[in-house]
């Protein structure tokens, strides 16, 4: 499986999609009052969200990936939120009041019902998402949307925690923790969305899937922590990035830490193959799921590849990860 831009393709790279979001997706931001508390018109554009979303989720019917991407916009808007406030404040008591609040706004029902009037743009934009995601869902799906959500602003919390301590973590309980912080889960349950299929609860709970999605987790978030390393860590005091945790631990330079992330991506890469291609399809034999579950687990697999090729050729372009990356500057030592 090969995730570089040579394989996608052009009229993929090309999706009128992105020219749709872009349109439309800037007055939907703002009509939400995400990006006034988050993030400069010009910060907001060097994310290049639209072409996020359109390319990771290339056959999307418009109105699904309309929601895709208001998803990754409230997603990005809590990240930038808590860089420009909590997190330049040490304010931990106002972050977690915030995150505490917002299961609130992800009923199991599905409905407004229960739902208690929001008090800022995040817990707005949050209650209008989860209405359009959740009524065509399982219970358990919204369960693993909740948890998942949930695990992403939490990670914000423990991130923030972390830099009031002035605490980088070990590798160990980085790679765990990151890929909550990173939002790995919630991707899984939209590539769900986006197939129109769910996982059977029996195979998405066994520890091959399990591996499965925390491979597909690591492959991004990793990618992402060298492309991020001179904004998180250089300008903005982040201490969870594993090219600093590496650095620190094994006491290497940034330059070789960035080569021994690299390195584990590579073998995260290779180890999502080995699961995707030999451990589900076993997996899917022993639990005897019929074509039903099968077609269910295929189609679900699909969304999850596109998503892979489409992240890495988005991040390569996008102009908010276009600093020089570690190895192409210069280069210092982390150790004790």
């Amino acid at each position: 499986m090969s995730i570089t831009s040579s394989s996608l393709p052009h009229a993929w790279r090309e999706n009128p999609s992105v020219d749709l979001l872009r349109r439309d997706g800037d007055a939907w931001t703002y009509s939400m009052e995400l990006l006034p508390i988050s993030a400069t018109p010009d910060e907001w554009s060097a994310i290049r969200l639209p072409e996020c979303a359109a390319w990771c989720y290339p056959i999307a019917p418009r109105d699904e990936l309309f929601l895709m991407y208001h998803v990754y916009a409230w997603m990005f808007a809590l990240d930038l939120l808590f860089v420009r406030t909590f997190k330049a404040d040490r304010d931990l008591a106002g972050a977690r009041a915030m995150v505490d609040r917002l299961p609130l706004f992800m009923p199991l029902d599905g409905t407004a019902r229960t739902m208690p009037e929001p008090e800022n743009p995040i817990e707005r934009s949050l209650a209008d998402i989860w209405l359009r995601l959740a009524p065509t869902r399982s219970t358990a799906w919204k369960r693993d949307m909740l948890k998942a959500q949930m695990e992403y602003a939490d990670g914000q919390c423990w991130e923030l925690e972390c830099i009031r301590n002035g605490r980088i973590p070990d590798p160990a309980e980085y790679l765990v923790r990151r890929r909550g912080s990173y939002g790995g889960p919630v991707g899984v349950c939209l590539a769900e969305h986006v197939a129109g299929a769910e996982v059977p609860v029996r195979v998405r709970r066994s520890r091959p899937f399990r591996a499965l999605m925390d491979a597909w987790t690591d492959i991004q978030a990793l990618h992402n922590d060298i492309r991020s390393y001179r904004r998180e860590v250089e300008d903005e005091d982040e201490t969870c990035n594993s090219v600093l945790v590496f650095a620190r631990f094994l006491e290497l330079t940034i330059d070789q830490a960035a080569a021994s992330v690299t390195r584990l991506r590579t073998a995260r890469l290779s180890e999502y193959e080995h699961l995707e291609t030999t451990q589900l399809p076993e997996l899917c034999d022993q639990l005897r799921l019929d074509n039903e579950d099968r077609e269910q687990v295929a189609a679900v697999m699909k969304a999850l590849r596109d998503h892979l090729t489409g992240f890495h050729v988005w991040q390569d372009s996008a102009t908010r990860y276009q600093a020089p990356a570690p190895g192409q500057g210069s280069s210092k030592r982390l150790g004790s």
